[in-house]
């Protein structure tokens, strides 16, 4: 039978045994814990990058939607501008021939 400091010495080993393990599962968990951060924070920045390239996409495209549609109503107008100057057409011809007729 162990004598009672015998006992104590083998809890003492026990104890220490049990707190290395402690420590080692620790720092397991621990880094296991910071590689997981890492891989969410890659994950995170590749989406958040192409969340990014969408968003621009989306702007492209809608910057040249409304180009086109402001280009258009330009030429619209620019039509506009043309029929009306071309029905003035023969007025303005005649108010020069009559000006020139006038001063001879």
């Amino acid at each position: 039978m162990p004598t009672i400091i015998e006992r104590i010495a083998a809890a003492e080993a026990d104890a220490e045994a049990l707190k290395k393990n402690a420590r080692e599962a620790a720092a397991n968990a621990e880094a296991a814990a910071e590689d997981e951060a890492a891989k969410s924070l890659k994950i995170a920045r590749e989406e958040a990058k192409a969340g990014l390239a969408f968003a621009a996409s989306m702007a492209e495209k809608e910057a040249a939607s409304e180009a086109e549609r402001l280009l258009a109503e330009g030429r619209e107008a620019a039509s506009a501008l043309c029929a009306e100057a071309e029905k003035r057409l023969p007025e303005a011809a005649k108010a020069i021939v009559d000006k020139i007729l006038s001063d001879v």
